[in-house]
């Protein structure tokens, strides 16, 4: 997960970054929502209640925003993971200006479904009662210090057999934490 030098930096944040954009942009694939006790489906959802009926787990949705807004619809994909292909992944994101956003990435699979790549570890935070991890695309070569505000942040913690992750670019630390602190079930 962690990585050392200039390429490994530059490498990691590119294929975060492309991971994350290529969710964002990825078009609309299968389906309304699957009725309760059928497989989860995939595709792109503009409701919570839809995309949780599609994802076959309780999701959460974030009740603080910081004046950004969802842009794209609520994503639902399989976890890429082997042995856990029939979990689901699910992914929202809100966005605003000077290339703010933050997200959330959410599955069932009781663990990650997704590497986020190479980061520092930032600290350990509670969120919910649970232990979270921050980490930090900051700090190795000519990426800025991990003082600084305009860095990628990602938190991260398992609540039973939910996994989330959180995400955020030009907000301070606290600002994802409170964001990740403010989800609640749909």
């Amino acid at each position: 997960m962690f990585g050392n030098g200039k390429l490994a930096a530059r490498s990691a944040l590119a294929v975060g970054l492309a991971g994350l954009a290529m969710l964002a942009a990825t078009p609309a694939m299968a389906s309304a929502g699957a009725p309760a006790g059928a497989p989860a489906a995939t595709g792109s959802f503009k409701t919570w209640p839809a995309a949780q009926r599609a994802a076959g787990f309780r999701l959460k949705k974030a009740t603080r925003t910081y004046g950004l807004r969802r842009t794209n619809d609520i994503l639902v994909s399989k976890c890429e993971v082997a042995g856990k292909l029939r979990k689901r992944n699910v992914y929202a994101e809100w966005r605003g200006s000077n290339k703010r956003y933050m997200s959330i990435d959410q599955n069932n699979s009781g663990g990650p479904c997704s590497n986020f790549g190479a980061a520092r570890p930032l600290g350990t935070y509670r969120i919910q009662g649970h232990k979270a991890h921050m980490y930090g695309f900051c700090g190795i070569g000519t990426l800025p210090s991990c003082r600084s505000k305009h860095i990628v942040l990602v938190l991260t913690w398992k609540a039973g057999r939910d996994y989330y992750v959180t995400y955020s670019h030009n907000e301070w630390r606290r600002t994802l934490v409170s964001f990740s602190r403010s989800l609640r079930r749909v």
